[in-house]
């Protein structure tokens, strides 16, 4: 240490300060200083001192910094979410505080930075797509062994075998991280061409008049790799003025968003609540739940600081303030209920999982083509949820998911 260094030359020069401040590059009083401690406290004054003040009267109580590191190993919610978690308690704390109080209590990680070149990523300038101008879609596993704790995994198995279905479909609006859900039994071409469909009828139903990307991978349930399938799927999807592309394969990053939204699935709908999930309704009225919440209650904190704590629609609003508000309540429906049935015009009641209101049942007993009847059965399907709203009695009346 430069204690030591600074007693060394001291000895040498025969105990002149002088000369040893000239030869260490330091002040006379610095050698002084040195010396009292070693006089004092012997080899042990010859280490290094901590600077750290003996009191820190700004520093953040110990009871808010409690708070802080439980709400981050009960969600892993970032420091602006926790930050605004804190906020609805009355508690205002900045950002950088948050993160320095996580620091402190080793609950950060260091980011590792990932170069273009490495990973021959695609890079977004979100601003320039408008809302729903580029989706993308992908299919999750809801049976996920390295996810879920071992109890729900076995639950989820045994719901398996029952006929709940386990894969979720999603499509994510870039631009605005707007989300649609929907579930089927078996991974296949036919479950994710209706879903598709599905997301590209409602948002026509809606208004959204602009061309409409849907970006996918390269998986069997979005034609695989047969050229034939994709070329047959665009040139219907043209009539509807939208577009399916693909991913570079082996680059699942670029579908990144959609992945990440998948995650949050896990850590806020599937690990806290799926116990709550005991067959086939009780899934599609949770996961109606979750959608109209991700989509219209819980705050987003992303890179697009427009979008910094506001809520999907929120920042849909903000952009398109002539948009319906029922557009952010896509109704998951079960794909395998549309897709087995050949005779779609009056077929399959794709919404019957729900409660719904007599408006919603005169709308489906008229015989209508496809696409309006998928169109128009959404529609009044969002509201009759509204209508119905006051009347439910579901477990989740009191969590933040409740309806």
């Amino acid at each position: 240490t430069q204690q030591e260094v600074v007693g060394t030359c001291f000895e040498n020069c025969c105990g002149n300060i002088s000369e040893t401040a000239r030869i260490c590059g330091i002040s006379r009083n610095t050698v002084r200083k040195i010396l009292r401690r070693f006089e004092k406290e012997g080899e042990e004054g010859l280490k290094n001192k901590s600077r750290r003040p003996k009191n820190s009267p700004r520093k953040t109580n110990t009871q808010v910094e409690k708070v802080v590191v439980d709400i981050f190993e009960r969600t892993n919610y970032g420091i602006r979410r926790i930050a605004r978690e804190l906020k609805r308690k009355g508690i205002a704390i900045s950002y950088g505080t948050v993160w320095k109080i996580l620091k402190r209590n080793g609950k950060t990680k260091p980011k590792k930075k990932i170069t273009i070149r490495k990973t021959g990523r695609r890079y977004y300038n979100l601003l320039d797509f408008r809302p729903f101008e580029l989706m993308q879609v992908d299919v999750k596993k809801v049976i996920d062994g390295d996810t879920l704790p071992r109890e729900l995994y076995t639950h989820f198995l045994e719901l398996k075998k029952r006929g709940v279905p386990m894969y979720q479909f999603s499509a994510l609006d870039l631009r605005t991280r707007l989300r649609f859900i929907a579930y089927g039994e078996e991974k296949n071409f036919s479950n994710g061409w209706a879903f598709i469909i599905l997301v590209v009828l409602w948002l026509r139903a809606f208004g959204v008049q602009w061309r409409i990307f849907i970006q996918t991978d390269w998986g069997e349930e979005f034609g695989d790799k047969s050229e034939r399938k994709i070329r047959i799927m665009n040139k219907l999807l043209a009539n509807l003025g939208a577009e399916i592309t693909r991913i570079q394969k082996g680059k699942k990053e670029q579908n990144g968003y959609v992945e990440r939204s998948h995650r949050t699935d896990d850590e806020e709908l599937y690990i806290p609540y799926g116990n709550k999930i005991t067959d086939v309704s009780s899934q599609f009225t949770l996961a109606y739940a979750w959608i109209r919440y991700y989509n219209t209650k819980r705050p987003h904190y992303v890179r697009l600081r427009r979008i910094d704590g506001k809520t999907p629609f929120e920042y849909l609003k903000s952009i398109t303030p002539e948009v319906h508000p029922h557009i952010s309540l896509f109704p998951p429906v079960f794909l395998d209920k549309i897709t087995t049935d050949s005779s779609w015009r009056g077929g399959n009641d794709v919404c019957k999982h729900y409660r719904l209101s007599e408006d919603y049942k005169s709308v489906i007993s008229k015989p209508k083509s496809y696409p309006f009847f998928v169109a128009t059965g959404f529609i009044s399907l969002t509201n009759s949820f509204l209508i119905c709203e006051e009347n439910q009695n579901s477990d989740l009346q009191n969590s933040s998911l409740s309806l």
